[in-house]
């Protein structure tokens, strides 16, 4: 019979450890609860791990690389699915464990299977949805195990939940309208490349040696253009190799930590950009500060736990240094208003919401208007951006063809004369 090594409390609340023989891990379980103990981990004995894995042979390898392979696959873009898949179970009036259970049988996704039965496999060891959750901060950030935890501690987990997917899917909008802002021009980028590619080293070679052929000379502009073709040739792997490794470098400086904050602070100053950047990330300092507020979250806990939301080193630091401003009593509006993030709309919610005591609306009336901004600069960005790519597609194409014509011409002319 299988041994299983347990970690408890008694009533008295002293921790214990001690083994227990039993069939399977959900019995060791019942004979622990049922000694009066509250267990916190249970764990199957070595001996009886190796002789388990001893038994499936060279399948039971492969199996456990399987399993490490699923827990390296496991990252954020697994949250929202699952978040939303659990948030359904809890609307139909399941508990979260046996929601978990469910999940960790029926799911077919791969990974929401996996996340699913680490999660129940610690419910199942006495720990709460937010303990279990911390332990895969792969996939939940911070202030959504907050978030679960006070809604674990009020008894309104549900509604928490519910706020967590409609924000969540409010960010998949927004960075889905910003893809698709990018997606088009660059596919007018990748096209432009692709017909200059064919005029510059299939049809100008030909035409070349047609007219060298009939000893006419090259107008001028069919002349640069093959230049700049034989230039590619020859030296363009120098040029390939000279902005891999300055992109390269770049990366490298970015994931230092003075690189990070001033690389971050570069793009925030960037025109357009800059604007677009810190509106998103005001966006989601908001959604999340008001969800942590109301579930309960003091004022100086949630706006750590908001900051802790945020991508950008700079703007993140700057929020860091309005709570230290916070905790010394400097109201609300004042401590945001010396980051110079927030513009004067933002400040008097701020304000209005310190006179009356209650910012969770005024945070939400301002998450909605920073939702319209972003629709509307997306837009805005979308029309300026495939315009100037237009633009610059036609002038490449308008150059060579401009080039063609004039060799055409000239081959044209020297056919005649001859």
């Amino acid at each position: 019979m299988p041994n299983f090594t347990y970690s408890a409390k008694d009533p008295s609340g002293t921790s214990i450890r001690g083994s227990i023989d039993a069939v399977n891990r959900k019995a060791a379980l019942q004979k622990i609860v049922a000694q009066k103990l509250r267990p916190l981990s249970v764990q199957e004995a070595v001996a009886g791990v190796s002789k388990k894995k001893s038994g499936l042979g060279l399948f039971g390898l492969f199996t456990t690389k399987a399993s490490k392979g699923s827990k390296v696959l496991l990252n954020r873009s697994v949250a929202l699915p699952f978040l939303s898949g659990l948030r359904e179970l809890l609307n139909c009036g399941i508990q979260s464990a046996d929601a978990l259970r469910m999940m960790s049988s029926r799911m077919s996704d791969p990974r929401q299977k996996y996340l699913a039965t680490q999660l129940w496999d610690e419910l199942r060891q006495g720990r709460s949805l937010s303990e279990a959750m911390r332990k895969q901060l792969k996939v939940f950030n911070e202030s959504v195990v907050s978030l679960v935890q006070a809604g674990e501690a009020t008894g309104n987990l549900k509604k928490v939940l519910a706020r967590i997917v409609e924000s969540m899917e409010e960010q998949k909008v927004i960075r889905g309208k910003l893809m698709a802002a990018l997606s088009y021009p660059c596919f007018l980028i990748v096209v432009a490349i692709g017909l200059v590619f064919l005029f510059l080293f299939s049809l100008l070679p030909r035409i070349e040696g047609l007219l060298e052929s009939l000893g006419s000379d090259l107008p001028a502009s069919t002349t640069l253009l093959i230049a700049l073709a034989n230039g590619l040739l020859k030296y363009g792997w120098i040029a390939a190799i000279g902005i891999a490794l300055v992109v390269g470098g770049l990366i490298s400086w970015r994931k230092s930590n003075a690189g990070r904050y001033k690389f971050d602070s570069i793009t925030l100053r960037v025109p357009g950009a800059g604007k677009i950047i810190r509106d998103i990330q005001i966006l989601q300092f908001t959604q999340t500060l008001s969800l942590l507020l109301e579930n309960g979250i003091i004022m100086v806990q949630a706006l750590a736990m908001a900051e802790r939301s945020l991508s950008n080193v700079a703007m993140c630091e700057a929020f860091g240094g309005a709570r230290v401003k916070v905790t010394e009593g400097v109201p609300l509006s004042s401590a945001f208003k010396s980051t110079g993030y927030f513009d004067d709309m933002a400040l008097d919610i701020f304000t209005v919401g310190e006179n009356t005591g209650d910012v969770v609306p005024g945070l939400r009336r301002m998450s909605q208007q920073y939702k319209e901004v972003i629709d509307r600069f997306v837009k805005t960005m979308l029309g300026v951006i495939s315009t100037g790519v237009l633009l610059g597609v036609f002038g490449m194409v308008g150059m060579i063809a401009f080039g063609i014509i004039s060799a055409v011409f000239q081959l044209s002319n020297s056919l005649s004369t001859g």
